[in-house]
């Protein structure tokens, strides 16, 4: 026969059973200062370690913060199996581990041009079709922009500030090309616009916003004597720079110049010479190809310019193919 608990019995029971849980929670997680800087663009605070706890705020790419406790144990969310770290600020609340990276302050360069190169790839390259664009959205792309924009402005090598800026613009052309047809006046969209002002402008035949390419060219020459200006220099080169020639020979032939033609000017030894001369070797035959067909059009074909950037380039294949061009070119002129 049961026998009745009393109250008395009952609240101790209580009491012990509230203990026991309070043990148990304190023991699920470990005091430990670490720092740590986010991996993800909005990343969740949540204010519990749970992916179903409510959610404190977000997080930007590239925050930087100190841990204060983490989950003794890891948990599995999605393919990734982490701890869940606390934060105080800029924030309260936790994160799951698999959305942040070790940060040494020290070398926070590094760990930002890391973060940079997830996101973008190398320096170097390039989004040269509508078929492989990167895969961030408008919304990513912003993020990216924005978060390259802070560390350049932080960072003290010179170096690294050309990278970073670099990718702001990049990523800033990635934002623009996620902008719908049609959908410019939406607020979200407007709003960036009108942030980016003249850095930007609207072409008619694609109908879609591009960045300026001199913002490129300029950047390209405060950093012509730092290693990174060659890559930046080559995002120049082949910055959209919308309209089309139609066909037309002065018109092809002064893209090319402005393109890859001031890229191979300003490194005549830089590391994509050789696809810079295979570029312009398309417009130059071309070029040959429509001289008698556009007479018109070839008096304001400027060889002399050919002529000057081709005289200094090393005699590889491309350049000898070139420089066949530019002479077959200079006969037909006279």
């Amino acid at each position: 026969m049961l026998r009745k608990l009393s109250i008395p019995v009952l609240l101790t029971t209580f009491a012990l059973l509230l203990w026991a849980g309070t043990v148990t929670a304190a023991d699920a997680y470990v005091a430990e200062k670490a720092e740590k800087i986010t991996v993800g663009t909005g990343v969740r605070v949540r204010a519990t370690p749970s992916t179903s706890a409510a959610e404190t705020g977000k997080l930007p790419l590239g925050t930087n913060f100190t841990s204060t406790q983490r989950t003794a144990a890891k948990v599995t969310v999605g393919s990734q199996s982490d701890y869940w770290y606390r934060l105080d600020a800029p924030l309260k609340g936790w994160v799951f581990g698999g959305l942040l990276r070790n940060f040494d302050p020290a070398k926070a360069d590094t760990a930002r041009l890391a973060l940079i190169r997830d996101k973008l790839g190398a320096a170097d390259k390039l989004y040269d079709s509508y078929e492989h664009q990167s895969p961030l959205s408008f919304a990513d792309a912003v993020e990216v922009s924005q978060f390259a924009n802070r560390a350049a402005a932080t960072s003290k090598t010179p170096e690294t500030q050309g990278e970073l800026k670099l990718a702001y613009w990049r990523a800033v052309q990635i934002s623009l090309f996620k902008i719908p047809m049609e959908g410019a006046t939406e607020a979200t969209y407007a709003a960036w616009l009108k942030q980016l002002g003249k850095q930007v402008f609207y072409t008619e035949p694609s109908a879609e916003y591009l960045v300026n390419p001199d913002n490129y060219w300029e950047l390209a020459d405060r950093h012509k004597r730092d290693t990174i200006g060659d890559a930046i220099a080559w995002q120049a080169a082949n910055a959209f720079i919308g309209g089309e020639c139609e066909g037309f020979i002065s018109c092809l032939s002064g893209r090319s110049l402005m393109m890859e033609g001031e890229y191979l000017k300003r490194y005549p030894k830089g590391k994509h010479v050789e696809s810079a001369l295979q570029q312009a070797n398309q417009s130059l035959a071309y070029i040959r190809q429509e001289w008698k067909n556009q007479a018109d059009e070839s008096t304001d074909v400027d060889l002399k310019a050919w002529q000057s950037i081709l005289a200094p380039l090393a005699d590889s294949k491309a350049a000898k193919e070139a420089r066949q061009h530019l002479k077959a070119l200079q006969a037909l002129r006279k």
